[in-house]
């Protein structure tokens, strides 16, 4: 793969969103922020559900929930103590696509290489204008998976009918009332209630699910257990990262905070 053919892939593939609050700390409050911001980034026209902390604690949240309050003020609380917040302009909440297209082609004018020049302006796909609300979701990639320091939010909401789960402000996955005991449901909750303790026994799961050793880790002939099946359902509709270790247990990544 040339480097032309790869950056011509990172600019159709990928999609690297996050609020403006995130972006301007991310650049470490640059006096030249708002020059990167008029190149490089486009507004896709939504509101960030969370932000990044960016205040030393012990907590390790290091993320914020996005409160819009009466009157038209929002607060960024902390996601453990919520008594800790801070008001925010909703100019900061908005979220911004980086344009790879024209990150690219600065980068060969700086070292004056025609190769990776545009041959038209970059144009942001439809899909992520203002009228239509929101990127795809194959194509919009948050900034928590390129940039290390961000955290994935993950919430559940429960009216007795229902109980919802969004990750960073989107609901990811809904159980009817029927559906709520159910065993995705009961060890997504070990998850979340877990959240920060460690490794969880695989001895709690057996428990909780019922299953014979066979069933929870499968044999020889099958290639993973019905625990191990489960777990790719939930990473892939939650997409956050569950780990599985057959000496320690089973946790959300570190990454993942309440």
């Amino acid at each position: 793969m040339t480097l032309r053919t790869f950056f011509k892939y990172l600019d159709a593939n990928f999609k690297i969103t996050a609020p403006l609050y995130n972006w301007r700390h991310m650049l470490d409050g640059a006096t030249d922020f708002e020059v990167f911001k008029e190149n490089f980034l486009v507004s896709t026209g939504e509101l960030a559900g969370t932000v990044v902390c960016i205040f030393p604690c012990s907590e390790r949240c290091r993320v914020r929930k996005i409160i819009h309050m009466p009157g038209g003020r929002i607060r960024a609380v902390c996601s453990r103590r919520t008594g800790d917040y801070f008001f925010i302009d909703i100019k900061e909440i908005v979220v911004y696509q980086l344009d790879v297209s024209a990150l690219v082609e600065a980068i060969a004018t700086a070292l004056n290489n025609n190769e990776f020049k545009r041959p038209q302006p970059f144009l942001l796909p439809e899909s992520a204008t203002i009228a239509n609300n929101k990127t795809p979701e194959s194509n919009n990639y948050p900034v928590q998976y390129v940039f290390p320091f961000a955290r994935h939010f993950i919430r559940k909401e429960t009216d007795g009918e229902s109980e919802k789960w969004y990750v960073d402000g989107k609901l990811k996955k809904t159980y009817k009332q029927k559906n709520m005991r159910c065993i995705q449901s009961k060890i997504l909750n070990i998850l979340y209630d877990q959240i920060g303790n460690g490794w969880i026994p695989h001895q709690t799961f057996e428990n909780t699910t019922g299953w014979n050793k066979k069933e929870y880790w499968g044999t020889k002939d099958v290639k993973s257990g019905r625990m191990q099946q489960l777990l790719r359902h939930l990473r892939k509709h939650l997409n956050v990262k569950i780990i599985f270790s057959k000496e320690h247990g089973i946790r959300f990544s570190e990454e993942v905070v309440k």
